[in-house]
């Protein structure tokens, strides 16, 4: 055999062969008749020539690998990685956008800690003053009751309403909240406390809005301030709505915080594996084409996968008019996407999709970005099984089989992969003593269960814009009478 550098690579010298190539060597040098076993101390001495030798036939082996981005790993994957300008994607924190909320005009020091209901420990980025220039809501009464005029201004919006007699403060409060929604349908949300006064805040949780107001009659309460909070630890903590919601370190005058957005959750540092299979994703990198836009994306915090497909053609094809691009993303901000598609896509064409976001540029003039998100296809799983009387079954066996099939289905399904219902069986038959199970499968747009009827042994066809979710809590499984 042949080894050392070959067409097939660098093969290394295995310890017994060079054991045997050493012991002919001294019996060459020596006479044939020298006792060149391990017993003997020229055996003995050999042999430790040949650990030292076969040492550094696997060291220039594994310069050799380190060089190969399928074998290496580590610093040497990333150094073949930046070779074609790739790094690996480091670990990041999960980000939270909350509402400070308290008196106008307190400070709250950068590193202030608050905590989730799970005891997760996350610091506020920068400080903040409560103040009117950058809130996510506000809590306003009135301060007297007459005919006439109530005013106040939204970024730049005059809300106001005309009282007249027989109103009420509450019926005032609640026709300047009306003229909100008429200014920004669907952007803000009101809790109408009567005399306490009405909460108004953000419905996205995450942009900020800036407050004037100068009418005497209305008294501005409380102010809730953008403070964006980040984990203590990096990793894939998740920060659903209202859980950040806990002060740990008191502030004279901050009252409470709250997220009206779940967190841009974090990310460990990509491993060897991912980044292998990014790599010739990622290198290129140049402006303007469906992969640089992909990369760009892919960057941003909270970003769990993100693919773009263009038309070049003249004519509609899937759905996206003549010369564009869609972005599917899941995960991440949407102003922080639409701006770095208005950034990195090319110009003169359309940004398409289901999202459209008002990005502007240096000069200040409006862009209207658009990009998708995967429409959710929710599967319903029935799984009917049998023992095997000659292997015993698990106590929690009916929970394992969920909890198999669940995080298959995390691994597995993603934004336009089809839902193949026979791979399922791996991983109910991962949990031992299942003679036979039987699979069938029922598909929604919404979490309204599915009739009897719908459920059937077939795949379920999913489209690139859309993603089959698969969740424990839509898995019945069921135990058949008769044992094998």
């Amino acid at each position: 055999m042949e080894y050392g550098l070959t067409d097939k690579g660098f093969v290394v010298k295995p310890f017994q062969v060079i054991l045997e190539e050493e012991r002919e060597a001294w019996k060459k040098a020596f006479g044939y008749d020298i006792d060149t076993s391990s017993e003997s101390p020229e055996g003995a001495y050999i042999g430790n020539q040949t650990i030292k030798i076969t040492q550094l036939w696997e060291m220039f082996g594994g310069l050799w690998a380190a060089g190969d981005a399928d074998s290496a790993s580590g610093v040497y994957l990333d150094r073949l990685a930046s070779f074609v300008n790739v790094l690996r994607l480091p670990a990041e924190a999960t980000r939270v956008y909350a509402a400070l909320w308290g008196d106008e005009g307190t400070p709250v020091l950068a590193g202030h800690q608050a905590k989730l209901g799970t005891g997760e420990l996350f610091a506020l980025q920068s400080s903040v003053v409560l103040g009117r220039e950058s809130l996510l809501g506000f809590v306003f009464k009135i301060a007297e009751i007459t005919e006439g005029a109530y005013s106040f201004q939204i970024n730049g919006e005059t809300i106001f309403c005309i009282a007249a007699g027989g109103d009420t403060g509450e019926t005032i409060q609640g026709a300047l909240f009306d003229q909100i929604e008429a200014v920004f349908p669907g952007e803000y949300t009101a809790v109408n406390n009567g005399t306490d006064g009405m909460e108004i805040h953000s419905e996205v949780g995450i942009v900020p809005f800036a407050l004037f107001c100068n009418d005497p009659k209305i008294e501005i309460v409380t102010l809730g301030a953008l403070g964006i909070y980040r984990a203590a630890e990096p990793g894939p903590t998740f920060a659903a709505i209202g859980t950040l919601n806990t002060i740990v370190s008191n502030v004279n005058g901050l009252d409470r915080i709250i997220n009206y957005a779940t967190g841009i959750t974090g990310r460990t540092v990509e491993s060897d594996a991912e980044l292998r299979i990014e790599k010739n994703n990622r290198q290129k990198q140049a402006s303007g084409n469906e992969i640089a836009i992909e990369n760009e994306i892919k960057k941003l915090s909270g970003v769990l996968f993100a693919k773009v497909y263009s038309n070049r053609q003249a004519v509609a094809v899937k759905g996206r008019p003549p010369k564009c691009f869609e972005a599917i993303v899941v995960g991440g901000v949407d102003w922080e996407i639409a701006e770095t598609i208005f950034l990195k896509g090319p110009a003169g064409i359309e940004a398409f999709g289901s999202t459209l976001i008002t990005v502007k540029d240096a000069e200040g003039f409006p862009w209207e970005i658009g990009f998708s998100r995967p429409e959710n296809r929710f599967i319903w799983l029935r799984i009917a099984y049998s023992k095997n009387a000659e292997e015993p079954f698990p106590l929690a066996g009916e929970e394992m089989i969920k909890d198999n099939i669940d995080a298959w289905g995390a691994k597995h399904q993603d934004v336009g992969t089809d839902f193949v219902f026979q791979k399922l069986l791996r991983p109910v038959y991962d949990v031992a003593g299942i003679a036979f199970a039987n699979i069938t499968v029922a598909v929604t747009n919404d979490l309204t269960p599915p009739n009897d009827e719908d459920y059937a042994a077939a795949n379920i066809a999913i489209t690139e814009r859309q993603i089959a979710l698969i969740d424990k809590t839509r898995i019945t499984v069921t135990q058949l009478t008769e044992e094998v």
